[in-house]
């Protein structure tokens, strides 16, 4: 299947290059050629065969993951998603795209689905959940010795996403999704920098555990401020480097 689809891809000659990149996945979305659950190519045979740099495509892939229409999944690949379920994110998507949101209010609006996130994992976690947030704890421990800071954003997104998805809510997940990407996207150099510093990670990865130990004792307000302090403390560091 991506072989073919593959061969439907034509070189990029826009200005702003990773819009046409994106306006052409869209194109094949919408088309047929390519269906929710198909997996696209690699960054490097994608940047390769649109003749764009990979940081081109890479800002492509986020701005579609942004609005719904892909999914990452770190160390498997990005798929297209089923986008009939993401209409009522899609608007929410779009001003956040176009929109100069402040850092300040970015902060705000993550601290406040963060928080009700983590409640109601503590709620309805089941075990295989659990796991899955304490995976995420255990990846992120386990980096600290690769000195990776790109791995080491990779594995904080995922602890925040897998406690999303223990919430059970799916339009809480849909708009996580949203916000957390714009976040990300916003504060990406400062945040691996703050993977970088000297006793910054060790101290986020406790942090992290902590939430996971209060969501696994089903400790809903324990959980819902042990984020908070969190989040604070990250955002206060995130401020510092981004002067």
């Amino acid at each position: 299947m991506v072989a073919a689809v593959s061969e439907l891809f034509k070189p990029v000659k826009a200005k702003r290059l990773y819009e046409e990149i994106v306006e052409q996945i869209r194109t094949l979305m919408a088309g047929g050629a390519l269906k929710p659950g198909d997996k696209l190519m690699p960054e490097r045979e994608l940047a390769e065969r649109l003749r764009v740099s990979r940081a081109s495509v890479r800002e492509a892939i986020r701005a579609l993951e942004m609005m719904g229409f892909v999914q990452i999944r770190p160390g498997d690949g990005t798929f297209v998603r089923d986008t009939n379920a993401d209409e009522i994110i899609r608007p929410l998507a779009m001003f956040l795209a176009v929109e100069k949101t402040s850092l300040l209010e970015m902060f705000e609006v993550r601290r406040t689905f963060e928080t009700a996130t983590a409640r109601l994992a503590a709620e309805r976690a089941s075990k295989e959940e659990a796991s899955r947030i304490e995976a995420a704890v255990q990846s992120m421990q386990e980096g600290l010795s690769l000195r990776d800071s790109e791995k080491g954003e990779g594995f904080d997104i995922q602890f925040h996403y897998a406690i999303a998805e223990a919430t059970h809510n799916g339009l809480l997940i849909k708009l996580f999704r949203t916000v957390s990407e714009d976040f990300s996207r916003a504060v990406s150099v400062a945040r691996r920098q703050l993977y970088s510093s000297a006793g910054n990670p060790q101290k986020i990865v406790d942090q992290h555990r902590r939430i996971y130990e209060a969501i696994k004792r089903r400790a809903p307000d324990l959980a819902a401020r042990r984020m908070k302090e969190h989040l604070i403390y990250a955002e206060r560091e995130l401020r510092r480097r981004m002067g």
